[in-house]
Parts: C-alpha cells; structure tokens; sequence
C-alpha cells in the first residue's frame, strides 16, 4: 500500500453555558488541533467527529474524508487506534495522486470551475442517542500542501440535546425543520479566503435522523450541519411514527460559519402503550385497543380521566402517583369510567380531593365550586382494583366517596388493594334508584371510611325496588366513626329493598353492617353470613322489624363479639370462646 502522510487541523470549541429556551452560540477557538492521515479506501460507516471534556475536536471511529485526486474524489478512513484523538492516521488504497482539495465528510461530493458541490443529507441513522457515538459531520474543507492540509469549517452545526426520551424501536425519529434550506446540493465558491455554505430559500428544509433507545427517560444528544445564514424559526420534533412526542422552535436565529450553537428540549411523554408513548394520559386511553397503559411518572391531572362506552383498559400505575385537586365545578371526579366501559387500576396510587366541597350542596352562602359528591372515581362500567391504593381527601361536609358505583356498574375490588376516604366521608357508595343492577364484590384488600360501603337506594318511589349486590369473601372493612361505628349501611329514601342482597363469607369487619336505615321498611335486604371475623359490637342488626330481619337475615358461619344465635339457621350453633362467639355446623 502506499502511504502518504499529511496534516489536517480544524477549530471550534463548545460555549460553556446557554440561554433555557434558546440556542446559546459556541464561539470558536484559536486552537489547531492537527489530524496526520495516509491515504485510502473502506466500507467504513459514515463518518462523525466528537468532542472531549474540553470541547475539542476529535476524530472518531469509522471517520471518513474525501480526497480529490486526479480520478475524481477518493475516501480515507480513520486508523482506529485514533480513535478519540485529536490527531489521526487516514489510510487508504488508491493510485492517483493527491489534487488540490481534502473535504470532510466523504460523501458524493463534486469539485469542478473552481467549485465545490457539497451535499447535506437528508437523513441521518443513529445507532445510539448518546453524544459520543452520535453523528456529527461538520462541513470542513482544506487545502493539500504537500501532503499536509488544514482544514477550515463550510458552514456550523446544530447540537441539540433532549431529555426524558422514551425507549422505543426503529420507528422513533428526531426532525429538525427551518424555514430555510438546510439539505440538498450547496455550492460553494473556491475563490474566496473564506468559502462557505449559504443557505437560500429553495427547498430541502428537513432533516430527519432515525434513532433508537433501549432506556426510558434516556439524553439523547443530536447534530445537524446547517448553512450559514439567517432563519426566521428553527424547529425540533421527537416523533414515534406520527406521534409528537415533543417539539420546540428558536426563531429568529443567525448562523455563522465555524460558530455552532446548541439547544435542549424535554420529551414530556407520561405513557407508554407496548413502549409506545403518549404525552396525554387521556390519549393513552383512547388508543388503548384492551391494552396495558404504563404511568412513567407521577402525574397531576388537569381534568378527569374518561373510560367510554366499548373501551377496556388496564391502567398499571408503575409505582407512580395519579393525583388532582378539585378547582372547578366540572372536576368532580378524578376517574369516570361510563357504562359500558371497563378499567382495571393496579401497581400505585390515585389521590384526589377537593379543596372547597359544596358543604351545603349548593345551598346559599355555599362556594360555587366543587358541587356535590367529590368522587375519586365514579363508575357506571366496569371497574376492577388490585395491589393500588385509591383514596379520597376530601373533608366531610358535602359528598365525597372514593368509589361512586351508580346504576349498571360492576366493581371489584381485590388483594393489594387500599381504598381510604381519610376526609371523613364514604369509601364505597353503591348509589341506585332503579335504573339497572349494581353488582360490588370484595375479595381482598382494605376498605376505610365512615362507612367503608354504603348501599344507597336512591329514589323515593316505593314501587321500584333497585338490584343491589354487594359480595365480600376477604379483606378488611373498617368503619372510622365509632359513634354507630357502620362497616356497612344499607339506607333508602324510599326505594323497596327486597332486591337488595349482601352475601358474607369472609373478610374482617371493624363495624357493624346496619340493614334498613331510612324511609322504607316494608321490604328488607336479604343478608346470607357464612363467614368472616365481626368486630363490632354488634356485627350485624336491621332496623327493620325484628320479625322480618329474622326471615331476611341467615348466618351459617363466622366469629362475633355478640352471640348471634337468633339468626343461626337450623344446624348451627355458636360456640362461646374468650368473648367470641364462632358459628359452627
């Protein structure tokens, strides 16, 4: 081979600090760092340049430069030993003899009537997003001197660093956007002490460099050469596909030949669907097709989330907090999943509550805002709780509930799952005047509140009698006022109860479960107990007839802190141990 030896040396250097939301100019140096190469040709990659902690230049594995030649412009590659080094060694495998002109990067450059076609991609692919194995390709030319050049910048460069990037695939992509040309074929006039490409207003005003990341929340670090000139607007895009994900403009932004300038921007992305992201938790839903929605981080909502009619989402809280505070009367909710619509909420905590609840329900003298029933979630579909905590800091006064089932609803609340009203109001609220069933079971979990459920019939027409089905067969329901100190109420305004049905076969209940509270007592509920562990007073009582509670009320099973052998069905007995009594076949 024949090895030829020269010098390369170019100049700029990093400013130290810049402006939040604008681009901070990077002056150049003084400084000449010298590149020895020797001449040749390889399938290398295309070429980058990086920079060290000083914000020097240096060459980078896989660097190509192009020489021009008596056969037309020939590739050299970087010894790889150079890697990182301000000074490096080209090699390469050609005859022809070295002409005037050495242009980095290589690419299909033309020179040619005192010319020099110089050509900007379009597209760049990165193989990682971090700053030392990025693209960077600043445009520099020089002149060969016996063997030797130096060379000088064309134009600058972008360096655009984004935060909180999504892990994604092939299909993530940054896209700078001028509104002047920035690609395509320059010509730059040899002549000249200072040749230079300008920008002008023909088209070729995006550039878009593919990327991937295998870490969330990941810095990505991005360059874009970019003519000399002056641009009105100057605009970044991080995209998945079609979907933005973050966008930010610098407008009115000079650009000087050898003075690059530098950029941030944040991805605020706070969802992912199968590593897709989505900046909008509500966008997440609505593309979610029975799918799995990640949180990212903690969030504050804005506006209540909605689960329509036909839509089915898991919502994994990822060990992050979804959260609002009630400003206006249209926050009454934090969560409304509508009839037909299903959720499952898993893997973290929701906390609402609202700063000034309409204490008199409206009533004069009374803040405008949030009206009645504060609701953590309100729920008319389908709705499903494990291993989350969802709670309720709204004051006692008005309404609030961590979960409002009204009619239709189906909820289910499992192992790991902690519903607390802690402002003193109602963890569960099964509200229905007859319009559809309302189906609640709890399987595990603990559930706390005044009343840690409340069966609500809630209508005052004796003729209609609501579905109500409450199902507990574990966890832990604990009522926080000891005064009547209810586990459980069941109340009407009006409404028949004979459709009322609440089966026990286990769980704990620190309260009583109080049966046929309020206006009408023709009909009672029906209460099936086949286990659990009662730790009020009372464990359970109807304030029905005594005569109609027997018939309604069936115990098979269970330890009480009263004997409750009035209602035991036939077969059974309760056996006294330690001031416990336990029902036994």
């Amino acid at each position: 081979m024949k090895r030829i030896t020269y010098i390369i040396a170019f100049t700029a250097v990093l400013a130290a600090s810049c402006q939040k939301n604008e681009f901070a100019e990077e002056p150049a140096s003084d400084e000449q760092n010298y590149k020895i190469l020797t001449a040749g040709i390889t399938d290398e990659p295309q070429t980058r340049v990086g920079f060290n902690e000083n914000n020097s230049f240096y060459w980078h594995k896989g660097d190509q430069i192009g020489v021009l030649t008596s056969g037309g412009l020939k590739v050299m590659t970087l010894d790889a030993q150079y890697h990182k080094q301000p000074s490096g060694v080209f090699y390469g495998s050609f005859t022809e003899d070295f002409g005037e002109y050495a242009v980095y990067p290589y690419g299909n450059h033309l020179f040619g009537n005192g010319q020099l076609t110089f050509i900007l991609p379009s597209s760049y692919t990165y193989t990682s997003i971090e700053a030392d194995t990025n693209s960077f390709n600043p445009p520099m030319l020089g002149k060969i001197i016996e063997g030797n050049t130096q060379l000088n910048h064309l134009a600058s460069f972008l360096k655009i660093t984004a935060t909180n990037i999504p892990a994604g695939g092939e299909n993530m992509k940054f896209i700078l956007t001028s509104d002047k040309r920035i690609t395509g074929e320059f010509i730059v006039d040899l002549a000249g002490d200072a040749p230079m490409i300008i920008t002008d207003e023909s088209a070729g005003n995006t550039v878009t460099i593919y990327f991937t990341n295998t870490t969330a929340g990941a810095t990505g670090t991005f360059y874009i050469p970019v003519p000399v000139g002056s641009y009105d607007s100057i605009t970044a895009e991080i995209k998945v596909g079609d979907i933005l994900l973050a966008s930010k403009t610098w407008n009115n932004q000079v650009i000087n030949r050898a003075t690059p300038k530098r950029g941030t921007m944040e991805v605020d992305y706070i969802a992912e669907i199968d590593v897709v992201p989505f900046g909008s938790l509500q966008d997440a839903i609505d593309a979610a097709d029975n799918q799995t929605i990640t949180l990212v981080r903690d969030l504050v909502l804005e506006s209540p989330l909605e689960i329509v009619s036909g839509k089915t989402v898991t919502l994994d809280l990822n060990g992050h907090t979804l959260s609002e505070t009630a400003t206006s009367a249209a926050a009454s909710c934090l969560i409304a999943v509508k009839s037909g619509g299903n959720l499952t909420i898993q893997n973290g905590t929701i906390v609402y509550a609202a700063t000034t609840p309409d204490t008199g329900w409206g009533g004069e003298g009374q803040p405008p805002y949030p009206g009645y029933a504060n609701n953590t979630i309100r729920n008319e579909g389908t709705l499903v709780i494990e291993n989350a905590t969802i709670e309720n800091k709204t004051s006692k006064g008005g309404a609030s509930y961590v979960i409002d089932n009204y009619a239709g609803a189906n909820l289910t609340i499992n192992e790991g799952a902690v519903l607390t009203q802690s402002g003193g109001d109602i963890a569960i609220r099964m509200f229905n005047g007859g319009s559809g069933a309302i189906n609640v079971t709890i399987n595990g979990g603990t559930i706390s509140g005044y009343r840690a459920v409340w069966v609500q019939l809630a209508s005052n027409n004796t003729a209609v009698a609501p579905i109500m089905n409450l199902t507990v067969t574990g966890g832990t329901l604990t009522s926080t006022e000891q005064t009547y100190n209810q586990a459980i109420y069941s109340y009407s305004y009006g409404n028949d109860m004979r459709n009322v049905l609440i089966n026990v076969s286990g769980g704990t209940f620190n309260g009583d479960i109080a049966l046929t509270g309020g206006a009408n007592k023709t009909n009672l509920e029906t209460l099936n107990i086949s286990g659990g562990q009662f730790n009020g007073q009372w464990g359970f009582y109807s304030y029905g007839a005594d005569e109609k509670a027997l018939e309604a009320i069936t115990v098979t099973g269970g330890t009480f802190m009263t004997d409750p052998s009035y209602y035991l069905d036939p077969g059974y007995t309760a056996v006294e141990t330690d001031g416990k009594w336990t029902v036994v076949a």
